[in-house]
């Protein structure tokens, strides 16, 4: 079986587990899978092999804790320390494809809004007027900094892991607000204080709006082809 299967049996296995052993097993989940650069097929394989065992101890009245120790936490880390580093080919076919879909509803909301706007409201303008060198600048710029952003969720998703007492939901809400304020934040702001350099060009807000439509094709294409998802 290949990664995504063993997901869909996982799924499939993890609805048998009590509330207790399921609480720790997702805790382990969570930890394992956002552990950066390990082999996805490697990591889906032992999360697997844990469940199975986990769910076979149940049988006999057994938690997570009885099976795998009290510090569930330093287990996890022996075991990451084991699975192989992923591919640098499929690291980069994977951030490719997340490149192009963050890029492709970027580029189609804007161009459709924006022609929407202008055409039924005479709001803003028909085209999008920029140096060409800004906005290279400004899409690697903000390709970047998204790239860091994902970084920073999953590393406080992985953090949030093995937590006795865990922060209330609203606090943990209002965590996120505030770091997704500063990211829009940012990627508004950042291209705006570049300097002008480059061939002005001039886009249709139609024309941006299919170049996304395009973008989200190709993307497509590679997630069939890759299965980056299920």
């Amino acid at each position: 079986m290949n990664a995504k299967d063993i997901i869909e049996l996982n799924n499939e296995l993890r609805e048998q587990l009590n509330k207790e052993n399921l609480a720790a097993y997702e805790d382990m989940l969570t930890y394992i899978r956002l552990s950066s650069n390990k082999s996805e097929q490697q990591t889906e394989e032992v999360l697997l092999e844990l469940l199975e065992h986990l769910l076979e101890a149940q049988k006999s009245g057994k938690t997570a804790k009885d099976i795998f120790g009290e510090d569930l936490k330093q287990y996890c880390d022996e075991l990451i320390n084991e699975i192989p580093g992923e591919k640098m080919t499929k690291n980069m076919r994977f951030w490719s494809y997340i490149a192009l879909q963050y890029l492709a509803v970027i580029t189609l909301t804007f161009g459709l809004l924006s022609f929407l706007l202008h055409s039924f409201f005479q709001l803003g303008e028909s085209s999008l007027r920029f140096p060409l060198g800004t906005g290279v600048i400004a899409i690697l710029l903000d390709l970047g900094l998204f790239y860091l952003l994902v970084r920073f969720i999953l590393a406080w998703m992985k953090n949030s892991s093995f937590k006795e007492k865990r922060p209330k939901k609203w606090v943990e809400f209002l965590q996120l607000w505030l770091i997704m304020t500063c990211a829009i934040a940012l990627f508004y702001f950042i291209p705006k204080l570049l300097p002008h350099f480059g061939t002005t060009i001039t886009v249709h807000n139609l024309v941006i709006a299919a170049i996304g439509v395009i973008l989200y094709l190709i993307a497509k294409i590679l997630n069939k082809r890759y299965r980056f998802t299920s």
